[in-house]
Formats: structure tokens, sequence, C-alpha cells
């Protein structure tokens, strides 16, 4: 989520949001060394009230990309639907483009998001783990509605796997929209 919402930002006039919902392991702020103590559970405090004024607390700018990190580990902490929509309401208004990164622990909050949502994409390794644990969220999001608008990215593709993109799909039931190599050379369209 992190790499697309930068390369998108890059783009003419992309102004582009990216909001880090993974509450248990969120890495945004890690990878792009935030240091706004504001985080996404404050605009979810706020969310209610939002505006034009407060928005700008909340977020750190990086060229033409705003991110809300989700802050520090906390279990105690928890999302409600009602805020999120609030923020991505608030959100659609202001960006041409916004990407999400969930949990992948499909929280009530992270499904009601992904209702929100026109794409959603769905990382998995040709490692068997991953495919099983993948097949069983997308049985799932089947049964929320939301597969039609899953695409499956495929990382640490090896010129030679045991699974092939096309197996990975016959498996999963999904496409495979993108590959990406084991060695980081190269990015390949399904």
């Amino acid at each position: 989520a992190t790499n697309t919402a930068m390369a998108v930002s890059r783009m003419p006039e992309q102004r582009s949001l990216l909001l880090d919902l993974d509450l248990n392991s969120g890495m945004v702020r890690f990878l792009l060394q935030l240091e706004n103590s504001f985080s996404l559970t404050d605009a979810a405090e706020r969310a209610m009230q939002m505006d034009e004024s407060m928005w700008p607390q909340l977020v750190t700018q990086i060229g033409n990309l705003d991110v809300v990190h989700s802050g520090r580990l906390n279990p105690d902490k928890r999302l409600e639907g009602t805020h999120i929509r609030h923020i991505m309401d608030f959100a659609r208004r202001a960006y041409k483009a916004v990407f999400l990164d969930l949990s992948g622990n499909l929280e009530r909050f992270s499904v009601e998001a992904m209702h929100e949502s026109k794409k959603i994409f769905l990382v998995v390794t040709p490692e068997v783990p991953s495919l099983h644990l993948a097949r069983e969220k997308l049985h799932y999001l089947r049964l929320m509605d939301l597969a039609d608008r899953v695409g499956i990215l495929l990382n640490r593709c090896q010129k030679r796997a045991v699974v092939s993109p096309a197996q990975v799909e016959d498996l999963l039931q999904q496409p495979v929209l993108m590959t990406f190599a084991n060695d980081y050379q190269g990015v390949h369209r399904a």
C-alpha cells in the first residue's frame, strides 16, 4: 500500500492519501519515518467533527501524498466502522486516490472499509500457508459480496516457481493482477 500510494502520488495532479488501518502492526510510520504524534486513532476520535482546519494536524505530507499512520501499538484501541466511514467520506472530497493499509485480520471496520473501496488487493506469496490463508480470506470476502473487487498481487515470485501464477489463479479462483519477482528486479503483469 505504501509503495503504491507513493507511486500514484507522483503522477501529475494525483493528490493522494494513505491511511494505515493496521492497528496490530502498522508499519507505515516506520517505513516513512513519520514523526507526527497524531495517528489514525486521533482521527477516529475526531471523525464526527472532522473539518478542513483539523485535518492538516492529523496528516504528514510527503510531496502529493498525505499519510495518517496507525500510531503506536495499543491492543486496547478499537475503531468503529462509523468513524472510518466519516474519515473516508472526508478523504474522498479532498483526494483523487485514497489507499488503505489493512491488517489482514478482517476486523469489522476493515470489512466496512472494503465495502467503501473500488478495488481490493490481496497480497499473497506462492508458499502453501500463504495460499491457504488467502483462500480462507477469499471465502469470507465472497460471503461479504466483496470478491468481485479483489485482485491478487503475487509477491516473491521466482523464475522457476513451484506454484505458477496460473496455478494460484486456479486455486484461489481469482485473477492474479501482478507478480513481483523475489529478487526485486522486476514487476510483471499477469
